[in-house]
């Protein structure tokens, strides 16, 4: 989701391309290999272009405390197993999450234009980017998309004080065809990303009000500005059942489950790797069904009526539109493509830090 709160005071704007080639740099500083740097870079300059600073540049530090610990596969050797026509599991060998993803991926969509729809979980993996990317990824290419992955020591199930789960985001994306009309749903079921928390506290502004549990004091960042793990963050509809705290603890089992009963990816074991001291253990859930093996026509039409219906009924004093979902993130992408990607003050700090650890030689 869009960041929704103004940029900090000391903000500046740098091509995307700029930074893009800045956390490729850094990641090849660490070994890793060519291929597999630029993508890690797509999917974090993907995050920052439309608006999710969250989960841009601002977590190269996350990737780096990991690789630097060893606990990351620089060179992993993933293996893909078929259970079905439409289904198998990819063990990704403790590798960056967001290669891992990339080859599930592709894995779905390979089943899905050959039998209609393809699904594949994965284990031994770690955190993947933004789910939407990956959903995304199968929409572009005409098929609708799901991802979703679990993590830990981070949410809280209902009238829980212990951080267990992960944000456990899921993303859900429906092409509209070649008018634009798409769908494209990316939230957390926890009420808020961590991220966003992390991203509040980096700007010098307080976690909101509903974030965390009322017992627990103020959130705060370690020394390499990450969320420390003892932080238990809500489930979306927050605390208790009175909000719907309980669906959203519903959902982010859900994920859970659907990321790891699939893949044997086990909860303890993200639990005990959450901060970066041990293997992840995380798993992820991907899918891509062909909109033909359903309907062969109409169905863009269909969509664009619906989202005109939902767009022409009344709204609240002083809104004058109602968006679909990923509206905001293509907004946002066509400004920062044109004006440049915003770079926090707190975020800018921890690059020059990089620039200077890995002796990158940039003038940012």
């Amino acid at each position: 989701m869009v960041e929704s709160t103004p940029l900090p005071e000391g903000t500046v704007r740098f091509p995307h391309e700029v930074i893009h080639e800045f956390i490729f740099s850094a990641f090849r500083a660490m070994d890793v290999q060519e291929d597999h740097a630029r993508l890690i870079a797509d999917v974090l300059n993907s995050a920052d272009l439309r608006g999710v600073r969250s989960h841009g540049a601002g977590r190269l530090t996350f990737f780096m405390v990991r690789l630097e610990n060893g606990v990351l596969n620089k060179n992993p050797q993933m293996k893909f197993t078929a259970g079905s026509n439409t289904t198998g599991v990819l063990d990704a060998d403790n590798a960056v999450g967001i290669l891992a993803s990339n080859r599930a991926m592709d894995e779905a969509l390979a089943m899905a234009e050959e039998h209609g729809s393809g699904f594949v979980a994965v284990r031994n993996s770690s955190h993947f980017g933004y789910a939407g990317y990956w959903a995304k990824k199968a929409m572009e290419r005409g098929y609708i998309g799901i991802s979703m992955s679990n993590g830990g020591r981070r949410a809280t199930a209902t009238y829980g004080v212990e951080p267990i789960f992960g944000t456990n985001p899921f993303s859900v994306a429906i092409p509209g065809g070649p008018d634009g009309h798409d769908f494209h749903l990316d939230m957390a079921t926890s009420v808020v990303a961590v991220g966003k928390i992390e991203t509040a506290l980096r700007e010098g502004r307080k976690a909101q009000k509903g974030w965390v549990p009322s017992s627990y004091g103020e959130p705060r960042l370690n020394e390499r500005s990450i969320l420390t793990h003892d932080v238990p963050v809500l489930p979306l509809g927050g605390e208790g059942t009175d909000g719907g705290g309980h669906k959203g603890y519903g959902l982010s089992l859900m994920v859970e489950l659907l990321s790891s009963l699939l893949s044997g990816a086990d909860l303890k074991d993200r639990i005990t790797g959450a901060d970066g001291s041990a293997r992840p253990s995380t798993g992820h859930f991907f899918g891509a069904i062909k909109v033909e093996g359903f309907r062969d026509t109409g169905s863009d039409r269909q969509m664009a009526e619906t989202f005109d219906h939902i767009r022409g009924t009344k709204k609240e004093p002083g809104q004058d539109r109602i968006y679909i979902h990923g509206e905001p993130e293509a907004i946002a992408e066509e400004e920062n493509r044109r004006i440049g990607i915003p770079i926090t003050p707190a975020v800018l700090e921890q690059l020059h830090d990089v620039n200077e650890r890995l002796q990158l030689g940039f003038e940012i």
